[in-house]
């Protein structure tokens, strides 16, 4: 048990759509609790446990899966998860006792935004009761299951987080993932943050070079080959103005069902003809340009109506532009990424998370699922309604363990 002025020790744990491994973080948390008053994040370990080539191809292959080898990657995922927060624990010195809650929320293995007639499912793998046999503490898993059950798209849950890192008086402040997929949340100055999906981010990029290159080329390290490519403005033009996806307004989120395999087969007589260096520099621009259309149309609203300032045009801009846009994610280390971001958006500050605000840009998203569990410790709601589509704010997560 801790005093008010202890810091609560949480460990947040993620496994992204890019398949590469599991993010542990180990935090101090202080003030709170999470949602209810103003919240201090410090990062006292961050580990990466990158999966072997074999057991990714067999996550990639999830959408494929048979029942029983669902249900064992359920259970071997429970198993790395746990190793990652134990490894990090002890490398931040850290005794499980010590450990107010370890939080993940899961692999997902399919993510089935709901329809007219079609309420939707998620389903996230890794189980919790073994995190807790491994690691010894109690265990906040499957946190997304519950804002599903309560209505909309279950996702995405890292806002309630952003809000609580970013908020700031008189500023419009956004952050920005890039994962597999992209995902970015809005905080303005007080009331609940904006967020959604964007669209695809390392996940086509990643895609299309192995398939390029027979699979030895995983991605593209640094952005190094989109930096030294050129990219096709007039196939991206062409295939934004035809992703419904786009242009469709939140609540909305996305996965490899839409942004994976069968997309690049249907573009693939396009692609395919591209040198490494264009095909890397051109879907680089497509997200680019998916994470500003998102910005500009369904941001913070412009206040009565009237056109914002900045070099867009106004046809474009339904809304104002952050002043910061901080952002996280694989994607992060792609200067081909960054420096379209910083181009296509002028005026807005665009840095990494590890600059804005000390948390490692692999480690954004676990330090958001620790929030969430904090939030849960003391009985706060984690999602936020406006931006999953809930009808009401729920306490995330099912508890395992101590």
């Amino acid at each position: 048990m801790t005093t008010a002025e202890e810091p609560r020790l949480v460990v947040g744990l993620m496994s992204g759509t890019s398949c590469d491994g599991v993010d542990a973080v180990v935090v101090a948390l202080r003030g709170g609790p999470a949602g209810v008053e103003p919240l201090r994040v410090e990062v006292l370990e961050h580990r990466h446990a990158p999966y072997e080539a074999a057991f990714r191809a067999r996550l990639l292959a999830l959408p494929d899966a048979r029942v029983d080898e669902v249900a064992r990657l359920h259970v071997e995922l429970g198993r790395r998860f746990g190793e990652a927060a134990r490894e990090a624990l002890a490398v931040a010195g850290v005794a499980p006792e010590r450990v107010a809650a370890v939080s993940s929320v899961g692999h997902t293995a399919v993510h089935l935004p709901p329809t007219p007639g079609d309420p939707g499912a998620t389903l996230a793998l890794g189980d919790g009761d073994v995190i807790a046999e491994v690691t010894g503490c109690r265990v906040l898993s499957d946190l997304r299951a519950r804002a599903g059950a309560a209505g909309g798209q279950g996702a995405p849950l890292v806002p309630f987080a952003d809000a609580c890192l970013l908020r700031e008086p008189g500023r419009v402040r956004a952050a920005l993932n890039l994962g597999g997929i992209a995902n970015v949340t809005v905080v303005p100055p007080d009331g609940p943050p904006i967020a959604f999906d964007t669209g695809p981010a390392n996940m086509l990029l990643d895609g299309a070079l192995a398939r390029a290159t027979g699979g030895e080329v995983a991605f593209d390290e640094g952005g190094r080959l989109g930096l030294a490519g050129t990219a096709d403005d007039a196939w991206v033009r062409a295939t934004l103005a035809a992703d419904d996806f786009v242009a469709a307004p939140p609540p909305k989120s996305t996965g490899r069902e839409r942004y994976g395999a069968a997309w690049l087969d249907a573009r693939w007589n396009v692609l395919g003809r591209m040198s490494l260096e264009d095909l890397s520099a051109t879907l680089a621009a497509y997200t680019v340009e998916t994470v500003a259309v998102g910005l500009e149309r369904f941001g913070v609203p412009v206040p009565d109506g009237r056109v914002p300032a900045g070099d867009a045009p106004a046809a474009s801009r339904d809304a104002a532009l952050p002043e910061d846009l901080v952002v996280s994610g694989g994607g992060a280390f792609n200067a081909c990424l960054m420096s379209g971001l910083a181009a296509r958006l002028p005026g807005v500050r665009v840095a990494d998370s590890e600059a804005a605000l000390g948390v490692p840009v692999l480690a954004r998203e676990a330090v958001s699922f620790a929030v969430l569990a904090d939030a849960s410790l003391a009985g706060v709601p984690g999602n936020v309604p406006g931006v999953t589509g809930a009808a009401r704010g729920v306490v995330l997560g099912k508890w395992s363990g101590a």
